[in-house]
């Protein structure tokens, strides 16, 4: 069944969230994670803003992320709903190995300067195509940040500008994946085990909608991304025998919510100055629909039992305010700075309930700064920017028995820890003009 799991979550692929989470560009991190004035990673955030630009326009950027939540140590790691038979007492391991992934932007006029502009998007990981976790159902776990954004995703839209108003529709691309798998297995000796394995992985498309208004002085946008769910699917059946012991069938289904992006409208207003420009922005964003990635089993015949959801995540809708500064000191130096603040969608107290999905809110600031200079007479700009993300400290006492209320032993994660801890995000990008 490992070997199957495996096979499975290798062709299976998700939605953006390296741009939600961190920032679609380094020029972006820089002014708060808003769109900026112009660039073609505005097409995440708002790509009705390309359809005013009259030149072919392309992003690069690389993005280095480490987390430092606090430690979780000494606490109840085994009992019996993650064992059989083990009531172990050790250390959880929170932090995963630094990531670095990159994003492209292409957004260019397809018949004339003036007329409309295609964009597309791409994120992925450098060091691997993507990654893929369920976690362990009862484990403290950063549930947003422990593999959700390390997967590629490509996004495409069409814009075009009409007078002050500028419109835009596009798409972001995903994968549902289904199967289906027999055993039969057997510990007798010389009766081989077999198996066999049938699946499917389809695309699957989010919409994407933008409008923008300009003028000389200030420029306002909308932009809508329809939710975006990437399921797991699969049907195993069989049969497995123990030597000496009676023959037990299985039939079940096995599924898994592994990457979830909510609902995300965003309204937001520059304003442009003659050395200094003003971003501010309000994300909301519709979590109702929200699912653990846990892998769940339904029993549906045999005798193996289902898997039980003891975990009760509570979700609301958020919203999240932003502000960006960007000030030019000259004609080839640019200063940048931003902060937002985003509440956590889950609600904090149900930690201490059985179940361990962590996510708390958080104030992120940052500081950027840019170089202008000329490349082949073309305005070619790097960018360089420093995030940092403040989660808020909680400090969480288990509730007492275990997680199916069994009197004898503890919930896992009992006596209880401590959450929160530091984001680090450095960017650094090229933004031509051509």
């Amino acid at each position: 069944m490992k070997l199957l799991l495996i096979i499975l979550f290798s062709f299976y692929q998700a939605e953006a969230s390296v741009p939600e989470l961190f920032g679609q560009s380094a020029a972006s991190i820089g002014i708060g994670q808003q769109a900026q004035k112009e660039s073609a990673a505005n097409n995440f955030s708002a790509p009705a803003l390309q359809g005013f630009s009259e030149t072919t326009q392309f992003s690069f950027d690389v993005f280095y992320i480490a987390t430092q939540f606090k430690d979780i140590n000494n606490v109840l790691i085994k009992n019996e709903t993650n064992t059989v038979g083990t009531n172990e007492t050790g250390d959880v391991k929170v932090n995963a190995t630094p990531s670095m992934l990159f994003g492209a932007h292409l957004s260019t006029p397809l018949f004339a300067a003036t007329g409309p502009k295609l964009n597309l998007s791409v994120y992925a990981p450098f060091d691997r195509i993507m990654e893929a976790d369920t976690g362990d159902p009862y484990l403290p776990r950063y549930v947003m940040y422990q593999g959700r954004f390390m997967r590629p995703v490509m996004m495409v839209s069409g814009a075009q500008s009409f007078g002050q108003w500028s419109y835009s529709l596009g798409a972001q691309t995903g994968f549902q994946s289904n199967g289906e798998a027999y055993f039969i297995t057997r510990t007798s000796p010389n009766s081989p085990s077999l198996s066999k394995l049938s699946f499917n992985a389809k695309p699957s498309l989010g919409a994407t909608f933008s409008v923008a208004r300009k003028s000389d002085q200030h420029t306002s946008y909308f932009s809508f991304h329809q939710e975006m769910k990437s399921k797991l699917y699969n049907h195993a059946t069989g049969e497995t025998e123990v030597a000496g012991a009676q023959v037990g069938q299985f039939d079940f289904d096995l599924s898994s919510l592994l990457y979830y992006d909510p609902m995300t409208m965003r309204l937001g207003h520059q304003v442009h100055l003659p050395e200094n420009s003003f971003y501010f922005s309000l994300e909301f964003q519709r979590w109702d629909q929200y699912e653990s990635s846990i892998l769940k089993i339904k029993k549906l015949g045999g005798t193996i039992n289902g898997s039980g959801d003891f975990e009760n995540i509570k979700t609301r809708n958020i919203f999240i305010p932003k502000i960006g500064y960007e000030h030019s000191m000259n004609e080839k130096w640019v200063l940048k700075t931003g902060y937002f603040y985003r509440p956590t969608p889950f609600d904090p107290s149900n930690l201490k309930n059985a179940g361990n999905s962590i996510d708390v809110s958080k104030h992120v600031t940052s500081l950027g700064v840019a170089h202008l200079f000329n490349f082949y007479q073309k305005i070619l700009t790097f960018d360089l920017a420093y995030q940092t993300h403040w989660l808020d400290h909680h400090s969480v006492t288990k509730t007492p028995n275990r997680e199916d209320d069994d009197p004898t032993e503890q919930k896992i994660g009992s006596p209880g820890y401590k959450v929160g801890g530091i984001i680090h995000v450095l960017s650094m990008g090229l933004n031509w003009k051509y």
